[in-house]
């Protein structure tokens, strides 16, 4: 047998076979000339601000207002954290548990909202007192935005005492000012010498509870509004129209009526010079 030559018993290794592809669409050939596209990338974590600690539990206390007016009392200060973006134990660094929170929740809409100068607004007789009280019902609607009026209602219906605060500065700020105005013009003595009957009390809040229903209205219902200042304007001289008459029925043979600015002040030199103007265009 002849012998095997060197390479004859090794396998013969082929070329690589060439690989034809069909040409490139020129919707392809479009699409890899265009410039790669990268994903996105995160953008580098920055440190967060460093606040002082007024500022961090004012935060905190912004936040809750609208968070519980939104939830209600019973939701959880751990759900208040995450919307937030920090740790329920820094919330309760600040505030050094819920009811503590709750409580700074309700000074801040019961106490500090209120302006002290609506006293002395109504007793300023310089102005009609329609005038006056419609400055300072708008003043009041003004303050009662839309997480005042949604705490309001739910501390109400949980029994919790934000309205009653509420009222204490409500008789000292609004009620005995107007009273003590609306007894003068009758004759009567001053809240001072003779206290607030409970049906005067009652004839107060007809008022009062109208300007408070129109934010129901607004922020609760939302309703549209045309204009807060007109619908207030037109609750005041509706209610001085029968609280004039009526209060001296709640003081049978005591009224002396006493003389009282018009109801319209004169104009002003502004609002005469606009009629000026306006005649003079037409």
């Amino acid at each position: 047998m002849a012998q095997l030559g060197r390479f004859d018993g090794m396998a013969r290794v082929r070329p690589p076979a060439t690989v034809t592809h069909p040409p490139a669409s020129a919707g392809a050939k479009r699409r890899l000339a265009a410039p790669h596209k990268s994903a996105p990338v995160a953008a580098p974590r920055t440190r967060a601000v460093r606040k002082s600690a007024l500022e961090r539990r004012e935060e905190i206390l912004v936040a809750a207002v609208s968070f519980f007016a939104e939830h209600g009392f019973a939701a959880s200060t751990h759900v208040l954290a995450a919307n937030m973006g920090i740790r329920q134990a820094l919330l309760y660094r600040y505030y050094e548990s819920k009811d503590a929170l709750v409580e700074a929740v309700f000074a801040r809409v019961a106490g500090s909202r209120w302006r002290e100068d609506l006293p002395a607004v109504l007793a300023d007789r310089s102005l009609p007192l329609a005038e006056r009280l419609a400055t300072v019902y708008r003043a009041y609607a003004d303050q009662d935005d839309g997480p005042a009026i949604r705490l309001l209602m739910r501390a109400a219906l949980d029994g919790l005492p934000l309205p009653s605060r509420r009222g204490g500065a409500l008789t000292d700020q609004i009620f005995a000012p107007l009273l003590d105005e609306l007894r003068r013009e009758a004759g009567l003595p001053a809240t001072a010498t003779r206290p607030m009957l409970a049906a005067e009390r009652d004839m107060l809040m007809l008022l009062h509870g109208a300007v408070v229903f129109q934010g129901v209205r607004e922020h609760i219902y939302r309703a549209p509004v045309d204009s807060r200042d007109a619908v207030i304007g037109l609750y005041v001289e509706t209610f001085l129209a029968g609280a004039r008459q009526v209060i001296r029925t709640l003081h049978p043979g005591r009224a002396n009526p006493a003389p009282r600015l018009p109801d319209r002040a004169p104009a002003t030199a502004l609002e005469r010079l606009a009629v000026r103007r306006t005649s003079q265009g037409s």
